[in-house]
């Protein structure tokens, strides 16, 4: 009960400060190394066997990923998402974890279009509070893009099913607040 409290009085100001708030929820559920999963925010429907996933949504008609774990606390991922308009995207991911804290720097290359376009995402967790922030690049012009905010709580309301509350406020170039998103994550394995 005192995490949840904890939780709720973390994220009080933030959400007090939304104005606009959308709703977008989202559920996996894993058993034995299969995964399938659903999220209201861009519509993606994911489906993964080990590390292989195969993804759809309302701008990616067919995505395909690999992540492996590399060394220590050390993983990568590789992606190649063919787009509703007909842009192809190269994306490479990695991640790092250490001391709680987790770094993820990505690149995505639309071959198409020639684009290049980077994030840095730093994550801390601590007593199942998650919060980050995702800062992003337009590295042909080498030039920030706009920032997310984020904060969650995990919370296991039995073995194998954990629901996270958790709110996302993006910021544009100029550092001005946009509509914050907020929903419900739930995830379930056997």
């Amino acid at each position: 009960m005192n995490k949840t409290l904890i939780a709720l009085f973390c994220a009080l100001p933030l959400a007090a400060t939304a104005a606009d708030t959308d709703w977008k929820h989202d559920m996996s559920v894993s058993a034995g190394g299969v995964s399938v999963g659903y999220d209201q925010d861009g519509g993606e429907t994911t489906v993964g066997v080990g590390g292989i996933s195969l993804k759809n949504s309302d701008t990616v008609d067919i995505g395909i990923s690999y992540a492996t774990s590399l060394m220590g606390g050390l993983s990568g991922s590789v992606s190649l998402d063919h787009h509703a308009d007909d842009d192809n995207v190269v994306g490479i991911d990695t991640a790092m974890d250490m001391w709680g804290m987790n770094l993820a720097p990505s690149v995505d290359w639309n071959v198409t279009d020639s684009q290049f376009n980077g994030e840095m995402k730093v994550s801390y967790g601590i007593a199942g509070i998650d919060a980050s922030t995702t800062l992003k690049f337009d590295i042909n012009e080498t030039d920030y893009t706009g920032a997310d905010l984020a904060f969650g709580y995990s919370w296991s309301v039995a073995d194998n099913v954990t629901l996270v509350p958790n709110i996302t406020v993006p910021f544009d170039t100029d550092w001005e607040r946009g509509d914050a998103t907020a929903g419900v994550s739930v995830n379930i394995s056997f």
